[in-house]
């Protein structure tokens, strides 16, 4: 699943979200062929997955944890809900 987006700093980029690559296919450079008309990729990798981790690292990825000091939040609907009633 992945969807195009647009970052004001970057221009075009997408998100990728919730993909597997099967064994069969892993080290192919497929996907990455179809996206590379987008400035930027982002996605997540899960912090217990270091294989996943080294991998894109040794190929270039930057960690935006890390690197930039970014960090992911999220809000679920009730906190969204409670700070609509505290506004």
């Amino acid at each position: 699943m992945y969807y195009f987006t647009y970052d004001p700093w970057i221009g075009k980029l997408v998100y990728l979200e919730d993909f597997y690559v099967i064994q069969a296919y892993q080290g192919q450079a497929t996907l990455i062929y179809y996206l590379y008309q987008c400035n930027c990729m982002h996605f997540l990798v899960v912090i217990w997955n270091q294989a996943s981790i080294d991998y894109y690292t040794h190929r270039g990825a930057l960690d935006l944890s890390s690197e930039e000091g970014w960090h992911l939040f999220r809000f679920n609907r009730q906190e969204l809900m409670d700070i609509a009633k505290e506004e």
